[in-house]
């Protein structure tokens, strides 16, 4: 495959304009073959739109009419976009939705209209040039023929299970018909996408092509005679995966296994708490009975249902946060500031743990050069290795060559000293978390960088404003708070101090906003915004454990309320030492607030200290981690006779971390509710189905919430203590009042 940004598709063919309309235009060629093409002006991917939708079914109409009169032997669907064909349709329109019956009537016209694609008595083609997903797969799905370019820029999925619903335009009833029930229901119920050559092994595509033939084939593919019957895919013209078809579906017991275990896959996935992929499991399920057309109409009423369900409306909530994120560091590119983001080359890391060579790798994916240094040479190898066995993994997805792999690793090169430095557009410190040693590497960067160049630090718990003190140009100083690993959390905290330049910022929220993730501006705080909510309730969890609540009692009871892990075993993963010492750091913000843990001081004492070590509050080995019983460490520690019960187990930490957030709102770390859920979701998992802390505690009611808190406060102490914010959103009726 090719890897890089597909060029302009070359006709080869003269089209004569038939149509046109803002972002979608037709034309026709001597052989009545109509290309219809999407490019809608001033963004970089089309979107269905409910206008583009309208006008799409328009253009449809107008080809059927050619057909009735001779004049249309075939039509194409193609993308003027370099690198993708649709993303699907535009979230905002299905936010704007809030009505049953507007939510089911609109699918059911979204299904209406890819059905004229359907019925037209010519062949139809999709020409994927990059990126398909949702309504977009659903069109091709509806044409005779699909045909992809060969480039890594191509993925066909069906995301729609991320929204809370699933897909409503035909997806869950055409693909379970074209491909087998294996490949198609992890794709409808877990969302995942799929390259050009798996989406060609599969069957979802007849001919994977190079780019600069595409609309050649696609046009070729037009002229052939609509099929009559599917072909089986390339993988199932063995015997063997012809036999292990027919036992698994085409009989009913072998179905019926199918189901069964996609659903015990669903339900390990969190399915109590989001409900579409159960339901649309039953869809498919429920589909295959029926004639499509009686498919397509209870499809519409489900998915109508789902969207309007408090799971989507957060979901959706989230997603149009981090649109919305990474839309501001865009702007801040294009308007000027951070305008040497756009030129950024070259990047300097200093520190090559496990942290520096993670943000080495994704720089390098980028294509931008990096600079990777450490004081030790088994360190550069340790974070060489890190990026080599990450670019290993894209290989494996399929999303790199071995070629593609070579490539991006020769773009970062170890060194033991500040020899190049001098030509970096940013640098990132990423030593360890201690102020003299920061407030050391800083100025060593200050003698070898060049005036104008940003220096970031990736610090979680120590202020800018610290590390700033002894240098010459302060204002040249942001943060880049990474979470760890960096190749899979999508969080940067961008932290600004007084003493930033706006260009500075602004650099590094365009630099963030390049390399994919979703970059949230926050004060220079110590702990910043992610951490400074999440150390109460991890340390609330530790006084539980005080009390002599069982560790599998705590972890269950916040993982039923939808947490991706425990908070116990969170603190394993990320490290009691390190926990322990930010705590620390933090314990001047929350004065009374955050009373210090003996459980912590004395887990750290012991060396229990996490997975890093083998043994925290579990035990790591072989198989999944089991819970160890801390009474051997924890002996001198005071428990309590009476046991907590679930409920109180998850008020007690999940409303300190509520409490916490108003905090953060309050003195402005963040610049709002949304900003702030959404770092809480993609910082720290929490809940998405529930939108983020202040979702939650609107739909909880926050007045009762609390009310709630004022009870513990009275029964445990003033760390429950309700902030002011928390009463002033109680009398305005919740955090996203309009």
């Amino acid at each position: 495959m090719i890897d890089r940004p597909l060029a302009k598709l070359s006709r080869r063919e003269p089209w004569e304009r038939a149509a046109a309309g803002a972002g979608l235009s037709v034309e026709v060629d001597a052989d009545g073959i109509a290309l219809v093409e999407f490019d809608q002006p001033g963004v970089r991917h089309n979107r269905f739109t409910p206008e583009l939708l309208e006008r799409l079914a328009t253009v449809l109409d107008e080809l059927k009419f050619r057909c009735a009169e001779g004049s249309l032997r075939g039509a194409v669907f193609s993308s003027a976009k370099d690198d993708s064909f649709i993303v699907g349709v535009d979230v905002a329109a299905i936010g704007s939705v809030t009505d049953e019956a507007a939510a089911i009537a609109a699918t059911r016209r979204g299904q209406e209209i890819l059905g004229k694609i359907a019925a037209l008595p010519v062949s139809t083609v999709a020409a994927i040039n990059g990126t398909c997903l949702g309504g977009a797969t659903e069109m091709a799905l509806a044409c005779t023929f699909r045909v992809v370019a060969d480039s890594f820029a191509v993925e066909i999925g069906l995301p729609e299970v991320n929204l809370g619903i699933f897909p409503g335009f035909g997806g869950s009833q055409r693909l379970p018909r074209l491909i087998s029930l294996e490949r198609a229901l992890p794709m409808i119920l877990a969302g995942k996408a799929v390259t050009a050559a798996d989406a060609h092994r599969i069957g979802l595509v007849d001919a994977v092509v190079p780019v600069e033939l595409l609309l050649a084939e696609a046009r070729r593919l037009a002229l052939s005679p609509r099929r009559r019957r599917r072909r089986p895919a390339p993988e199932d013209r063995s015997w063997g995966r012809r036999l292990r078809r027919w036992l698994l579906e085409g009989q009913p017991l072998g179905r019926a296994l199918v189901f069964h275990q996609a659903r015990r896959s669903v339900l390990s996935r969190g399915g109590a708490h989001y409900p579409a992929p159960l339901e649309a499991l039953d869809m498919v399920r429920r589909g295959l009975r029926m004639p499509l057309a009686k498919g397509l109409e209870l499809e519409a009423k489900r998915v109508g249902k789902l969207l309007v369900s408090p799971a989507s409306r957060n979901l959706v909530g989230i997603f149009l946060s981090r649109q919305a994120a990474r839309r501001t560091a865009r702007v801040a590119a294009e308007t000027g500031l951070g305008a040497a983001a756009r030129e950024i080359g070259k990047i300097g890391v200093v520190g090559a743990g496990v942290m520096g060579g993670g943000i080495a790798q994704i720089a390098a994916y980028h294509r931008i050069r990096v600079r990777l240094k450490d004081v030790a040479a088994e360190a550069l190898t340790t974070g060489y290795e890190v990026a080599y066995q990450r670019f290993c993994q894209r290989q494996r997805a399929g999303k790199l060559s071995r070629r593609d792999v070579s490539r991006r690793m020769a773009l970062i090169s170890p060194t033991l000293t500040y020899t190049g430095f001098g030509t970096a557009d940013l640098v990132i410190e990423a030593v360890v978390e201690n102020l003299d040693v920061k407030r050391s590497v800083l100025a060593e960067l200050e003698d070898v960088v060049k005036p104008d160049a940003v220096i970031a630090t990736n610090t979680s718990s120590l202020t800018l404003a610290e590390m700033a003190a002894s240098m010459r140009r302060p204002g040249r100083l942001v943060g880049l708070h990474f979470f760890n690993p960096v190749h899979r959390m999508p969080l940067v905290e961008v932290v600004r101090s007084e003493a930033s330049d706006p260009d500075a910022v602004g650099c590094a929220l365009a630099f963030a906003h390049r390399l994919g993730k979703v970059p949230v501006e926050v004060a220079d705080s110590p702990g910043f915004l992610v951490n400074r909510v999440l150390t109460p309730y991890l340390n609330e969890a530790l006084l539980l454990v005080e009390c002599g609540v069982a560790i599998a009692r705590i972890d269950g009871a916040l993982e039923r309320f939808g947490m991706p892990m425990g908070p116990l075993r969170l603190l394993d993963e990320i490290g009691l030492d390190v926990t322990h010492h930010v705590a620390g750091r933090l314990a001047p913000v929350f004065g009374d607030r955050l009373p210090a843990s003996d459980a912590s001081r004395l887990m750290c004492e012991a060396g229990r200290l996490g997975k890093k070590a083998g043994s925290g509050f579990y035990r790591y080995g072989k198989g999944k981690p089991r819970p160890q019983d801390p009474s051997s460490v924890l002996g001198g520690v005071a428990t309590s006779a009476v046991s907590p019960s679930d409920e109180e187990i998850i008020d007690r930490c999940v409303l300190l971390m509520l409490n916490e957030a108003c905090y953060a709102l309050q003195e402005r770390i963040v610049g709002s509710a949304a900003f702030l859920d959404l770092a809480m979701v993609m910082g720290t998992g929490f809940a998405p189905f529930r939108g983020g802390i202040l979702r939650y505690a609107d739909a909880a009611g926050v007045a009762a919430l609390r009310d709630r808190l004022k009870e513990l406060s009275d029964r445990l102490g003033g760390r429950f203590e309700p902030a002011p914010l928390l009463d002033e959103a109680a009398d305005a009726g919740g955090f996203y009042v309009p």
